[in-house]
């Protein structure tokens, strides 16, 4: 009876640890792209889709910044970043190390830092 007990408690830890394997990460995106962002959308850089609107707030001011969560389970090394401003002019930055960063300054030309 303890065996299975004691299995049963491996099992379940087991369980958790592969969930928060899966979690997401919060990024900070600081908006140093010399124009106020409308839309912020991020996605693997393999992938074909750009999903939803991450900014909550109307518009992501220039000199401000936002936090946003991406998912560790895309197993992405590199993402891309693409955003709109006021007159719905795009932007998009290629193959950010977003797993790698804890903050990324979007910079004008599509060029980033990452910290």
């Amino acid at each position: 009876m303890k065996r299975l007990i004691v299995a049963l408690a491996l099992v379940a830890s087991l369980g958790m640890a592969g969930h928060a394997l899966a979690m997401d990460k919060k990024i900070n995106i600081f908006n140093g792209a010399q124009y106020d962002i409308y839309t912020l959308y991020l996605s693997p850089t393999n992938a074909n889709d750009w999903e939803e609107n991450l900014l909550k707030q109307e518009t992501l001011p220039n000199g401000d910044k936002v936090d946003v969560e991406v998912s560790r389970t895309e197993n992405a090394e590199a993402w891309d970043i693409k955003v709109t401003n006021k007159a719905g002019e795009t932007m998009t930055w290629i193959g950010v190390p977003l797993n790698k960063a804890g903050q990324i300054t979007l910079l004008p030309d599509g060029q980033y830092n990452v910290r």
